[in-house]
């Protein structure tokens, strides 16, 4: 079982053997079966490295042998692959505070990633901080119904919905003027209730980290994952970017008042975080209300307020001029947001999720268009702008990828 960091800044301070085994042990979850030639090639690690910390993974039980690959001449190397039934992950994903048809997402995944037992719950409450009260009861539940013995599971992590604060151990709820809520006692309760190591980010953190293991089908280093238009998952040299108190990825000015968010709006779209939907259904709704030519009343059953994101991305998708236009716009905006960030970061890749990206071409291309206008020339040649893979699975599985990492580095 993993013991649980005392930080989440500590996250990325890795021992050179615990960087070591999560190099290792990633390679062999992502390209295996290999041979410790191989491993040797792909770590830069020399081969007498690799066959120690091979026989430490064997004794644990995290790596077995299977078989032999062709031989080159002289004796046939062994091939190595990943146990991924050795143990498991539980992820959890508590949703958005604040946004429509929010619900729950609790996994449980291998250590390859792949899920094998999943629930979703439709969440009842918008309070975080009743939420959080809630937690314990919605995971013991899971793992009731799950298939897996609990004595097989290496940990817990869970995706905050808020702005986190280590130092006061508090998450604070986006909405305005949100309450603090005390994750670190509920935290400590449950790790006591469950004999688990729990962990606690940000939701949209862990939907980067997600995708960074799981959606690309290549390496990369340096990332930046947007959550729609609410915040970012940084990932630097291969390693989740919590900033000191755990609240990095947040993209917008706080805004404490509505005079101020009046004065504001106007302002860089780059100040300014908008929402789920990029702004694109509040805008929507005001121009069906003003009688503008389109489709998507109908769509929501003449119902102006039953137009969602889904409505709008589907009329856009049909050809409704309104709607391909406030997609486009939406697109561009977010694009300008992109230039400011590959211009800070110089990022290989930059992922859109958060539900935006079922847009599809409507929103990559003007997207892309934006970024290649406002972005250094130098930056924006080395950057691809891809849209996430995980859907809404993305926040659990980068939970369940949290604890697979803590696993790799300390075996």
């Amino acid at each position: 079982m993993i013991r649980r960091r005392s930080l989440l800044a500590d996250q990325h301070r890795l021992t050179e053997r615990e960087e070591k085994s999560l190099q290792l042990l990633e390679l062999i979850r992502q390209r295996g079966p290999l041979t410790r030639t191989e491993l040797s090639q792909g770590t830069g690690f020399n081969i007498v490295t690799v066959s120690n910390y091979i026989n430490q993974f064997i004794k644990q039980g995290l790596v077995s042998e299977r078989g032999f690959d062709i031989s080159t001449g002289g004796r046939k190397p062994i091939l190595l692959e990943l146990n991924a039934k050795s143990g498991f992950a539980v992820g959890v994903d508590l949703g958005q505070v604040g946004s429509a048809n929010a619900q729950v997402i609790l996994v449980i995944t291998d250590l390859r990633g792949q899920i094998v037992h999943r629930v979703v719950s439709p969440r009842a409450t918008d309070s975080l901080d009743r939420l959080l009260q809630q937690l314990g009861d919605l995971i013991r539940e899971f793992l009731k119904t799950s298939p897996i013995e609990q004595k097989r599971i290496q940990g817990i992590a869970v995706g905050l919905p808020g702005i986190v604060d280590e130092r006061a151990g508090t998450v604070r709820s986006t909405v305005r003027n949100g309450i603090r809520t005390n994750y670190v006692a509920i935290r400590d309760q449950l790790e006591s209730e469950l004999h688990l190591p729990v962990l606690m980010g940000s939701d949209s953190t862990l939907a980067g980290y997600a995708e960074l293991r799981l959606g690309l089908d290549r390496p990369v280093q340096n990332l930046v994952y947007l959550y729609s238009d609410v915040g970012a998952s940084l990932i630097l040299h291969g390693h989740i970017y919590w900033g000191s108190g755990g609240s990095a990825g947040e993209l917008g000015v706080f805004v404490p008042s509505e005079d101020d968010y009046l004065r504001w709006i106007n302002s860089p779209s780059f100040v300014l975080s908008n929402a789920w939907d990029l702004g694109v259904v509040t805008q929507a709704k005001k121009l069906v209300q003003e009688g503008h030519a389109t489709t998507l009343q109908e769509l929501a059953n003449e119902q102006v307020n039953g137009i969602d994101l889904e409505t709008v991305l589907r009329a856009a998708q049909t050809g409704d001029q309104l709607a391909r236009e406030l997609v486009e716009h939406a697109a561009m905006q977010l694009g300008i947001r992109i230039a400011y960030l590959v211009n800070l970061l110089n990022p290989e890749v930059v992922i859109i999720g958060g539900g935006i990206e079922r847009a599809g071409s409507l929103l990559l291309e003007p997207v892309w268009r934006s970024v290649k206008k406002y972005a250094y020339e130098e930056p924006a040649s080395l950057v691809d702008v891809l849209p996430a893979q995980l859907g809404e699975n993305a926040v659990a599985l980068g939970a369940a990828c949290w604890i697979i990492r803590e696993i790799f580095s300390q075996a």
